[in-house]
């Protein structure tokens, strides 16, 4: 059983890109930013990351879990400058808010239990130049979201200024972090990068960081 939500961009049901990783002998299943997967086969869910935020939650006691990816919607300096991690308690709609919201509910319909979940945070990289501050403002929202709803944070790779590279096991909650260092500063090239490596069969997660 498999089940993909996807909140902008794409009409729900739309396909996913599933590929096979041959490092770990798994099919993997990308997701953009503003998509949310949950499955409970034993697949890998993968995607890249700048400054954006991707929770990666699971239920071990049946083995179902899910990735998000979100950027909270900040679409000036004065609102980033502003913007403090309470505020999705009083703002509906914020999309860091909706995505957690909407992973969580996804495990909660599929069986799991609220005070089983885990969960690892990713992401919140400082590489975009002209808004340095989304990655900290990201960082600040998730953990104060996993805190406030009671959640257990088992492990984070959040801030610095590179991309990341994450790979999620779903039954399991391991998941693999690949440090982008020669791309940072330049998403654009790195998501490019990342295409490339998803679809070669040469890839070689020896150089990831487990957590």
């Amino acid at each position: 059983m498999h089940k993909v939500l996807e909140l902008r961009g794409h009409p729900k049901g739309a396909s996913v890109s599933r590929y096979f990783y041959p490092s770990l002998q798994k099919m993997m299943v990308k997701i953009h930013p503003g998509e949310v997967y949950v499955t409970s086969d034993d697949e890998l869910i993968g995607t890249g990351l700048g400054s954006c935020i991707s929770a990666c939650i699971w239920d071990p006691e049946i083995g179902i879990g899910g990735m998000n990816h979100f950027m909270l919607p900040l679409g000036t300096s004065e609102d980033i400058a502003e913007w403090t991690p309470t505020q999705w308690r009083s703002r509906a709609a914020r999309y860091g808010n909706y995505a957690m919201e909407l992973l969580i509910n996804t495990l909660i319909q599929q069986g799991a239990e609220k005070h089983r979940l885990q969960v690892k945070l990713f992401g919140g990289g400082v590489v975009m130049g002209q808004c340095t501050a989304v990655g900290e403002k990201n960082i600040a929202f998730a953990i104060d979201y996993v805190t406030s709803e009671g959640l257990v944070l088992v492990s984070n790779d959040l801030g610095d200024d590179f991309p990341r590279k994450l790979i999620f096991e779903p039954k399991t909650g391991k998941a693999w972090v690949k440090k982008m260092r020669s791309y940072k500063g330049d998403v654009q090239r790195f998501d490019k990068k990342y295409q490339r490596t998803l679809q070669s069969p040469k890839v070689d997660s020896g150089d990831s960081e487990l957590f």
